[in-house]
């Protein structure tokens, strides 16, 4: 079963979204998928630049950071207005670690604490609504899973 929470088209307020959107799913425990609409980012510049400033992210929407290799990541929250769910994921598209509603424009590091290739950012209480734990997986290009769609 494939469902989709969209909230409706909504101008994103952020530089990156002239980026292309591309589908992500994620697997649910009850086995729906979910699917989002996320920006991939894989360059130093737009990683720094990830969701800062942005004031409202439909509620079906994410970003996706892609690093060179798997390994403990960091994450802050500078200049980000809005309130996150961060998801630390491995190479196979299983999630590590789950960090929900992270303090906007922190400085404070936030560790995967796991090794992790990608981290998927959305709205805060995403993970809990979804039941997003780790060992939840996602599909996407991004992830070495048999599932992944293009």
């Amino acid at each position: 079963m494939l469902l989709a929470i969209s909230a409706g088209y909504a101008q994103i307020d952020s530089p990156l979204y002239r980026l292309p959107l591309e589908t992500m799913l994620v697997q649910t425990p009850e086995g729906a998928e979910i699917a989002f609409e996320i920006v991939v980012v894989n360059t130093n510049a737009d990683r720094a630049q990830g969701l800062m400033y942005v004031r409202f992210l439909p509620l079906d929407h994410g970003m996706l950071f892609q690093f060179p290799r798997k390994r403990v990541l960091s994450m802050w929250m500078k200049n980000t207005h809005i309130s996150l769910d961060m998801w630390f994921v491995s190479n196979d598209g299983e999630i590590v670690h789950v960090v929900e509603h992270t303090t906007p424009e922190s400085l404070e590091s936030i560790s995967s604490q796991e090794p992790a290739a990608v981290v998927v950012e959305v709205n805060a209480g995403l993970s809990s609504l979804l039941g997003v734990t780790p060992g939840t997986v996602i599909e996407h290009r991004s992830f070495d899973n048999q599932n992944s769609k293009p």
